[in-house]
């Protein structure tokens, strides 16, 4: 069956509850590309599809479900740049955007995914700086484009808006393997580390 045709007949709020059990927490790409050799120039791109849900029907998309984001970041006349999200439940992934050029939305962001060379001299005395931007953060995911040995000690050395034991570290080569806070970092370094 494609379609249930007595949906618009059940009660309001019944179909609103119905709407609702459709959203479901999602990793969504927001990335934001220099194309002037100054930098200036943002253009925001996300390989996140528009949630189903958006292109079922108009009470679904006025129900509130999800909210265009980001639109600040982009170049004005360059056509509608935005990404649908739900900031309490979606992952935000920035990737290897600076989160410098994210201070503006920052701090709606809850969930933040980046991928970085975490040894990288101009990640670690410079640009994690930029994590303070991220106030409201409640779950930070870090994957380490350098592995995951790279990792170790980052929870202390570093601040992190939403605490050392809601930082994650994503293996690069296995997305599934996932490590936790300070006790992920010395799993980590047993699996890594000198021996």
């Amino acid at each position: 069956m494609t379609a249930f045709h007595p949906f618009p007949r059940l009660p309001y709020e019944l179909r609103m509850q119905i709407w609702e059990m459709t959203v479901e927490p999602r990793i969504v790409n927001a990335e934001l590309t220099h194309q002037t050799p100054t930098g200036r120039a943002h253009y925001l791109t996300s390989s996140t599809p528009v949630p189903a849900v958006l292109q079922t029907c108009r009470e679904a998309r006025n129900h509130g479900l999800y909210q265009k984001a980001f639109s600040e970041l982009a170049v004005h006349g360059h056509g509608a740049q935005y990404v649908w999200v739900d900031f309490v439940i979606d992952t935000i992934d920035i990737g290897e955007s600076m989160f410098d050029s994210f201070k503006p939305v920052a701090p709606s962001i809850q969930r933040l995914r980046f991928a970085r060379e975490m040894q990288a001299e101009w990640f670690y005395y410079d640009e994690v700086e930029g994590v303070r931007h991220f106030v409201n953060a409640r779950e930070i995911w870090i994957v380490p484009l350098d592995g995951l040995s790279s990792c170790v000690g980052a929870t202390e050395e570093h601040y992190w808006p939403c605490g050392q034991e809601n930082v994650f570290f994503i293996d690069p080569d296995n997305p599934q393997r996932v490590f936790r806070g300070p006790d992920g970092e010395g799993e980590i370094d047993t699996l890594y580390g000198p021996k």
